[in-house]
């Protein structure tokens, strides 16, 4: 027959457990939260990358040294080439 305390949880068995769990939880949320990180880092750097030839058509543009029709013209290049 078995023994009623042998079934029973003591409390450093229960605080075990608890702990496990939490620690469990936190490797979860920091690994997806590295996670996002990166990707997020990751596309904004592609995005970056993507943009720099626009950037420097505006900069033409703003500076006078392209028309307006250029300008245009140009823009909707770079905008069908991405």
């Amino acid at each position: 027959m078995m023994n009623n305390n042998s079934m029973m949880m003591d409390g450093s068995m229960m605080s075990n457990m608890c702990f496990l769990m939490f620690g469990g939880l936190l490797l979860l949320v920091i690994s997806a939260g590295i996670t996002v990180y990166i990707v997020t880092r990751k596309l904004m750097r592609q995005s970056k990358t993507e943009d720099q030839p626009l950037m420097i058509l505006k900069e033409h543009y703003a500076n006078g040294e392209i028309s307006d029709e250029e300008y245009l013209h140009k823009a909707s290049m770079l905008k069908n080439q991405y």
